[in-house]
């Protein structure tokens, strides 16, 4: 038996190593790796390969994966980030399209509704659109991780070696939407990185990243897009007959789970704040340390009922996400980073939907569980 070729690939890449690294680890040259990743390596490299990658070995024996196109990927840092960092940041979207196929297979997810902006539509028309598919009307969005996950959208994390990224997305060959996110932002920006990325997937699934001028213009269309998504400008209209004072914003930001700077910038936008008034604003804020973070917010980080859903799950059939992964072939530290963080925090008590407390399924094997995620 031979180890697959695109698995050697995927796994060196994810490991963010270059061929020659992988070979002088390995003991071998760099031509002998070509040839690993174009006809495959002999199983009694394995152990070694494993070891080196950081992969589990049941990783190696599962069937040839396509790899994720780059070009196809919407980074929010593309251009700040190193050849290195986004060709291992597209392999963990690889990893998270495998993980979500292995949830796919045991448990029952939403189906997609998630509207395409046609080409004459503005990002504020595309966003206000979605806005009532959804059924939130102008009102202020709820968890945006259930909302969009709900719709269909497969919401996953960022490992923290890797959240210099910051966030990205793409649609998979088979036509499923993808968000990844990291979580070292405050959650109010964590919440404009989704919405972000969500307005990628409505304005631009027929884009390919070519050019820097094509990724400074769609980067600035996501921007509008989650601006207007998170706060509609009719919404501010509604509330502000003028420049509002300070605590007012504030209320704002907080009943909207905005950050304070794109609070003020949507107010600005709406023609509430003259040029004078929203650099007034900017300065004020800055000194008050909101250029950094959000002092004082206790807004939390959104959870993914998914995650939830799935960790109870194992628990209540006695399995431990760490080794649920390895049975799927997945590094556990990766498997975590895709569930946001949550099996790190979970309950020990498990069985109910954590955020309905409505039963998610009978009782079955643990090797084959079958629920219907709540949504």
């Amino acid at each position: 038996m031979t180890l697959k070729a695109s698995r050697i690939t995927l796994a060196r890449q994810r490991a963010g190593l270059s061929k020659a690294e992988l070979a002088q680890n390995a003991g071998v040259t760099s031509r002998t790796v070509t040839t690993w990743e174009s006809s495959g390596a002999p199983s009694s490299r394995l152990t070694q390969i494993a070891n080196i990658t950081g992969m589990p070995p049941e990783f190696f024996s599962a069937k040839e994966t396509d790899p994720l196109e780059e070009n196809r990927v919407f980074f929010r840092a593309r251009r700040r980030s190193s050849s290195t960092l986004l060709h291992r940041s597209t392999a963990f979207g690889t990893l998270g399209i495998e993980f979500y196929r292995s949830i796919s297979e045991y448990f029952r997810t939403p189906g997609l509704n998630l509207l395409a902006a046609e080409a004459r539509n503005s990002p504020q028309d595309a966003a206000l659109a979605l806005r009532l598919a959804w059924g939130m009307g102008l009102a202020p969005a709820p968890n945006l991780v259930q909302m969009a996950e709900a719709h269909g959208i497969r919401v996953l994390g960022i490992p923290l070696a890797d959240a210099r990224v910051d966030a990205f997305s793409f649609w998979s060959a088979d036509g499923h939407p993808f968000v990844f996110l990291s979580r070292v932002k405050t959650a109010e920006r964590s919440r404009f990185d989704l919405a972000h990325e969500i307005g990628h997937l409505a304005l631009h699934s027929d884009v390919t990243r070519t050019e820097e001028a094509t990724d400074r213009r769609i980067e600035h269309e996501a921007n509008i897009f989650a601006a207007e998504f998170l706060l509609p400008t009719e919404t501010l209209r509604a509330k502000l007959s003028g420049p509002p004072p300070l605590d007012t914003l504030m209320k704002i930001k907080i009943t909207y789970g905005t950050s304070a700077i794109a609070t003020a910038r949507s107010v600005y936008d709406a023609g509430l704040l003259s040029d004078w008034g929203y650099r007034q604003m900017l300065a004020t804020l800055t000194t008050r340390g909101f250029h950094q973070g959000e002092p004082g917010s206790t807004l939390p980080y959104e959870k993914s009922r998914v995650f939830s859903t799935v960790i109870d799950h194992l628990r209540s059939h006695g399995l431990s996400v760490s080794d649920w992964a390895k049975t799927i072939g997945q590094r556990p530290d990766d498997v975590t980073g895709f569930m946001l963080g949550q099996a790190l925090h979970a309950a020990p008590d498990a069985g109910t939907d954590s955020d309905s407390g409505t039963p998610v399924g009978e009782e079955h094997p643990p090797t084959r569980p079958t629920l219907q995620i709540v949504t």
